[in-house]
């Protein structure tokens, strides 16, 4: 939906249907809706709400975030995101000690996780990301390289939750660059 001569989009998605290897009847309903407005030529806000209930678990699952961008000329745009999530029945948030313990679970295998790699919790998360785009003006073929450094602080706001640093911290700070080429 287009309001606002174009400067407001509203788009909303459902995906209904079995997640879990093995089973046809355990449905996942996932709701998503992002609205973006171009308040002014640089500045745009980006709100996404979604939803989520998983018949295998029994489990809730929402969050909200929010966007804002502001491009300062064709080169640099400056960024900021919110967001909260909550995990109702302690069935979303997990963490494994294994690089591949999520993906054997994906996939139904036989081979199971170790128990004490999962740490999952009744939950409220946060995070806050600043980041920048940067846009260097540079001969083709790289005309669609795009430079963006972030810093991001996560924070579990529930009281019997530290999912850091070995379930020890609420907190965690993480710097990244990343590096896009589009041919």
């Amino acid at each position: 939906m287009n309001l606002l001569d174009g400067n407001l989009t509203t788009v909303a998605l459902t995906d209904i249907g079995p997640e879990n290897p093995g089973n046809n009847r355990g449905y996942r309903f996932l709701n998503d809706m992002t609205t973006t407005w171009k308040i002014t030529k640089p500045l745009t806000s980006i709100t996404e709400r979604n939803l989520v209930y998983d018949q295998l678990g029994s489990s809730w699952g929402g969050g909200f975030a929010q966007y804002f961008t502001y491009s300062l000329n064709d080169c640099l745009t400056l960024g900021l995101r919110a967001e909260i999530w909550r995990d109702e029945n302690n069935f979303y948030v997990a963490q494994f000690g294994g690089n591949n313990d999520f993906i054997h679970i994906e996939r139904g295998d036989p081979t199971a996780s170790d128990p004490s790699t999962y740490f999952g919790g009744k939950t409220t998360c946060f995070e806050v990301t600043w980041g920048v785009t940067l846009k260097p003006p540079v001969p083709k073929p790289l005309t669609a390289l795009l430079v963006r450094p972030e810093v991001r602080y996560d924070r579990a706001l529930t009281d019997n939750f530290s999912p850091f640093d070995q379930h020890t911290d609420k907190d965690q700070w993480t710097l990244a660059l990343d590096i896009i080429l589009q041919f």
